[in-house]
């Protein structure tokens, strides 16, 4: 039986004592990390994609419905990610964390955003408000979504409980959450946002049109966050 002894020395245990932290190259697996007190450091590029009001369109929808749209997004997501070097490592039906290593870490995440908004806005789109123009309850919804791009240096840990599927690795850092945060600013098809940091090191790739002449990113102030500068598109990158 589980009882409040049991939580108390466990959550002392977590509290008390030095964690031994090293610093990683390559983006661990669940397996890499123990559960002790251990962790990997490093600086990666922090990519989070979500469906916005993705509750109310579940509600809406049938259950078979609702898991043909989070399928496809997933999918979707999924593939353009590992094109563009990154990782999967957290995602439930509405969103998604991929984490990206290496020299071309913010070039690669941002174009993964950049082909993730094109197929999220010309291949699900379509599917989805189709079914939203037949469903009395969603007849006013609009299908949207929201990428938020930073960078920063994580440590990784491993949490929750030993056997099965009771754990996962956790991402903790500014980045993770800034890349949650600036997800949530979409608004009048400017569906990717990313911090200063990451538009600061992009290569043009990434930063300018085909050919090389438009700036794809508008600078803005992030007012809920002190005034910081951040970096919003319209634009997509297109998969042939």
């Amino acid at each position: 039986m589980l009882g409040r002894d049991d939580l108390d020395k466990q959550i002392d245990v977590f509290f008390s004592g030095q964690y031994e932290i090293k610093d990683g190259l390559v983006v661990p697996e669940i397996t890499d990390i123990p559960f002790g007190k251990e962790g990997r450091e490093m600086e990666l590029a922090m990519l989070f994609i979500d469906i916005r009001e993705s509750t109310k369109i579940v509600g809406g929808f049938r259950r078979t419905t609702a898991a043909r749209m989070y399928k496809s997004f997933l999918w979707g997501v999924s593939k353009i990610a590992r094109e563009n070097s990154g990782e999967l490592r957290s995602f439930n039906g509405d969103g998604v964390l991929v984490v990206f290593n290496g020299d071309g870490k913010r070039t690669n995440a941002v174009k993964a955003a950049l082909q993730m908004k094109w197929f999220c806005q010309y291949i699900l789109k379509p599917k989805i408000d189709a079914y939203f123009q037949n469903n009395k309850q969603l007849a006013d919804m609009d299908f949207n979504f929201g990428i938020g791009v930073d960078v920063g240096k994580i440590l990784i840990v491993r949490g929750g409980i030993k056997g099965g599927n009771n754990n996962d690795l956790v991402w903790v850092g500014n980045a993770t959450n800034y890349a949650v945060k600036l997800s949530s600013l979409s608004v009048d098809g400017y569906h990717v946002h990313i911090s200063k940091d990451v538009y600061d090191r992009i290569n043009k790739i990434s930063k300018l049109n085909n050919d090389f002449t438009v700036n794809m990113w508008e600078e803005r102030v992030w007012t809920a966050m002190d005034g910081e500068t951040i970096y919003r598109s319209n634009w997509h990158w297109k998969i042939d």
